[in-house]
């Protein structure tokens, strides 16, 4: 091989090469990354957000005077419809017991056992830390998790809206990198 031949073999390996350490392309932007996001709070648990609107549903804890999650009632739901200019206001009733609801199931020490009333798949536990701060936990991918949020996708090309998909997003609370299930209905 000629040393100009040997060059262009170089340049092309060296060129491939750098090709394919180029960084990936970030992913298409979701309409979920211009939606407004709940302020943060001691009593925000998580929040779901629709690809229909920028309109919030938030889970807030219910706590007493002295900072305890109430026995009976421990998670508040409630829209924020920021289409109206971010009006707070209670689910009605086909959305509390049939679509983002949840109930209660019973009380472990200090920690309130959840479920969503749309599904028994993702139960989750709500409890209150020593600095005030409540949290939502359960099992995201395999991994014991503080639940962040959740997202909605619904294909509403039909007359009857039907959910796409359910990606599910938290922090994983030993390594405390992020985690994502995406649930298929």
């Amino acid at each position: 091989m000629t040393a100009g031949r040997s060059f262009a073999a170089a340049l092309v390996l060296l060129t491939a090469s750098a090709a394919w350490a180029q960084p990936k392309a970030d992913p298409a932007p979701s309409v979920f990354d211009t939606f407004p996001v709940p302020p943060p709070s001691k009593t925000l648990l998580f929040y779901v957000q629709r690809n229909k609107n920028a309109n919030t549903i938030v889970y807030e804890a219910n706590l007493d005077a002295a900072g305890r999650l109430m026995a009976k009632n421990p998670v508040h739901v409630q829209w924020i419809r920021h289409t109206e200019g971010g009006k707070r206001g209670n689910l009605n009733a086909i959305e509390s017991n049939i679509a983002y609801g949840v109930r209660y199931v019973g009380t472990t020490g200090e920690r309130a056992d959840m479920r969503f009333v749309a599904s028994d798949r993702f139960p989750f536990n709500v409890s209150v830390g020593t600095d005030g701060q409540a949290e939502a936990r359960m099992m995201i991918d395999g991994h014991y998790a503080r639940l962040d949020h959740i997202r909605v996708q619904a294909d509403e090309s039909s007359w009857w809206p039907k959910v796409a998909y359910v990606d599910i997003i938290g922090t994983d609370l030993v390594t405390h990198a992020p985690v994502t299930e995406r649930y298929i209905p």
